[in-house]
């Protein structure tokens, strides 16, 4: 068997591999992606509720109530600062995977790079049979053998 062919499951199993990194890789863009909107969710309604906070200032009349307004607000801050990391964590997981990635498709193209000059190669040697054989086909008689 030629070492073109013997070396096609090799590239099979590192397509395989590829393509189970940029899988990944996605499910993971997907998840940075719905953290940031997250994120902008929350820091919407927070600029919101600022705004709603600051028209009714004149209406609180009560410690209590503008205490439970404070509570609320650093609830919601605490809320944009523990989304944030989620955000940084899944930055972070995206960048790592995407090294992953690239290594896998660096391994999968010197693969191919392997295949091909094997195949030429075999190419060459069978070029080369060849025409040894024309070259020694004068020398081997009238008919040829």
């Amino acid at each position: 068997m030629k070492k073109s062919k013997r070396l096609v499951p090799v590239r099979q199993l590192k397509q395989q591999a590829e393509r189970g990194e940029a899988k990944k890789l996605a499910g993971l863009q997907q998840e940075l992606q719905q953290a940031k909107n997250q994120l902008a969710e929350l820091e919407s309604y927070l600029a919101e509720y600022y705004q709603t906070v600051q028209q009714h200032q004149s209406q609180v009349t009560q410690a209590s109530q503008l205490g439970l307004y404070q509570a609320f607000i650093s609830r919601l801050q605490q809320a944009i600062r523990h989304q944030s990391e989620m955000v940084q964590q899944r930055q972070a997981a995206v960048q790592a995977q995407t090294r992953k990635w690239i290594e896998a498709n660096a391994r999968l193209k010197t693969m191919d790079q392997l295949i091909e000059a094997a195949r030429q190669q075999e190419n060459l040697d069978e070029s080369r049979r060849e025409q040894k054989v024309q070259d020694d086909r004068p020398f081997r008689g009238n008919n040829g053998f």
